[in-house]
């Protein structure tokens, strides 16, 4: 369960969805079960990252979430699924993002406290959450 936030630029009239939480088929669940589908749910070198850890221990834990994610650099938002591959304390793999247009790493952002951002069309800042309240998703 998470929650859908609306972003829209106030200059090209651009709008965007931003997920943050569990849900659909991203959530957190067991290596052994997430292999079991057969089925690619993150970016290809994480799924790698995946396989080949499973080879090397049992038990491992995938923790998988929608995140919003800000590029300091160009105030550019992204929605990402992060990953964590663990195992009781010792964490094997967490996702890192970058920036699209300036390779910059992108750090997670609070959302809530967001009041605007700069629109990935025309990049303006003054991509702004939109005023309707955001809603819940499953």
């Amino acid at each position: 369960m998470g929650d859908v936030y609306t972003y829209k630029c106030h200059k090209c009239g651009y709008t965007e969805d931003f997920n943050q939480g569990h849900g659909y088929l991203v959530h957190p669940q067991s290596v052994y079960d997430y292999l079991a589908r057969k089925k690619k749910l993150f970016h290809y070198k994480t799924h790698n990252k995946i396989v080949s850890l499973s080879k090397m221990h049992n038990n491992l834990q995938i923790k998988a979430t929608f995140q919003v994610y800000l590029c300091h650099k160009c105030q550019i938002l992204y929605n990402k699924a992060e990953v964590k591959i663990f195992e009781g304390d010792n964490v094997f793999h967490k996702s890192r993002f970058r920036c699209t247009r300036c390779n910059s790493r992108l750090k997670l952002t609070n959302i809530h406290r967001l009041k605007k951002a700069r629109c990935p069309v025309c990049n303006h800042l003054s991509f702004k959450r939109d005023a309707t309240p955001h809603h819940l998703w499953d």
